[in-house]
């Protein structure tokens, strides 16, 4: 019994052939939860005692590491774990999310103002320019809004500025979030320490509401044990000052071990050789994927089953091929699920000495695994290489 392998699924000619009506309707569809569904998620011990130090102390959690290594996916693990449905298609409590950018302010993780729209409505006869129809809460706004329950937030008059915000929530009893703040380190220099004064105040006043008629708008939440979980990440672009570092928990995650031995490579270094538990980067395919990688350590690459070749290329591309950008968990992630999806599963599993199966494999690397022109041009040589690599 053999393996039928979908080359070319022919969605695209690029040659303006093959026009049939709608061919839209033969495209593949979108699961954005496919390779991301935090009950899939595989974490290290280190990062496992990590967040609950982070827990124990009521700290911010500071991730650092590559891109594409799994920190953002960290908060939806978290977020899942703790509000995990009773059954397997139930709604959860994802991760409220803030994404730094280079003009962020600490005051953008509470709220939003649209001062030019409240200035042309104001100028508008008739029009409703009341300042609660231009303020729009953020991650951090939101979850100190649902920490303090519907009670606060109708108290406040400010029901409607969640239900129309990004973060668009149900607020009913008080609840306990979890937090994202996603890649600090491009924040201004002074953003990252003020960012933390508001975290560990957990209060913040919105000066725009003054003039609604009532005292000072300041919120605050005061109750310790309902504290929003903060995860943040860096992917370590920029240093982050050494006050910022002192009052977060941190951890480095590292690219995990491989299944096999680092000798298997000659010259192989220890990169990235993870955090010695049970975690390694065949298991982390294995949960995403539903395969089963199977152990060929002694069998020559070009000799290899498809995903067990393809983790041993990837480990050669992250320890030999000396790339403009090295490859992420994430991206070999995205090639295998390509060769996933080319492929219908027999009782048989194909090798890479058939020529379909590395027309398969070449094409769908040099452009899932290859981010620059410089490394892409040297693919075929790659390959070659890593293919008379002797076995040891």
């Amino acid at each position: 019994m053999t393996m039928s392998i979908i080359l070319q699924p022919h969605y695209y000619s690029g040659r303006g052939k093959d026009l049939r009506s709608e061919k839209w309707r033969d495209l593949p569809g979108f699961n954005p939860d496919e390779l991301t569904h935090p009950k899939d998620y595989l974490a290290p011990a280190g990062l496992v005692s990590a967040v609950n130090v982070a827990l124990e102390l009521s700290m911010p959690l500071l991730l650092t590491g590559e891109p594409g290594c799994g920190k953002s996916q960290l908060a939806y693990s978290l977020a899942w774990e703790l509000d995990h449905p009773h059954n397997p298609g139930g709604s959860w409590q994802k991760p409220l999310t803030f994404t730094v950018k280079s003009d962020t302010q600490s005051r953008d993780l509470f709220y939003r103002f649209d001062t030019l729209g409240r200035f042309r409505a104001s100028r508008r006869d008739g029009e409703n320019d009341d300042p609660r129809r231009f303020l729009r809460f953020e991650a951090l706004g939101v979850a100190i809004m649902q920490a303090l329950g519907s009670d606060v937030v109708h108290r406040l008059g400010l029901r409607e500025c969640l239900d129309l915000s990004g973060h668009s929530q149900t607020i009913t009893e008080p609840r306990r979030p979890v937090v994202l703040i996603d890649e600090i380190d491009k924040a201004p220099r002074e953003v990252p320490n003020d960012i933390l004064n508001e975290i560990e105040r957990m209060t913040f006043d919105i000066p725009e509401l003054f003039e609604v008629g009532r005292n000072k708008t300041t919120i605050s939440l005061q109750d310790s044990g309902m504290r929003p979980i903060v995860v943040i990440t860096s992917n370590r672009e920029r240093e982050l000052p050494d006050a910022f570092l002192r009052r977060c928990v941190y951890y480095h995650l590292d690219l995990p071990a491989f299944r096999n031995k680092p000798g298997n490579l000659p010259g192989n270094t220890a990169d990235g050789s993870g955090d010695g538990d049970d975690v390694t980067i065949e298991s982390i395919v294995e949960k995403r994927l539903d395969i089963k990688i199977p152990h060929e350590g002694s069998v020559p690459n070009a000799q290899k089953s498809v995903w067990a070749a393809s983790i041993a290329f990837f480990q050669y591309l992250r320890s030999h091929g000396q790339l403009e950008k090295p490859p992420s968990i994430a991206e070999l992630l995205n090639w295998m699920q390509l060769m996933h999806k080319r492929s219908q599963f027999s009782s048989e599993t194909p090798h890479l000495i058939n020529a379909a199966w590395l027309e398969v494999f070449t094409a769908s690397a040099g452009v899932t695994l290859f981010k620059h022109k410089e490394d892409q041009d040297r693919l075929h040589a790659l390959i070659d290489h890593w293919k008379a690599l002797p076995v040891v």
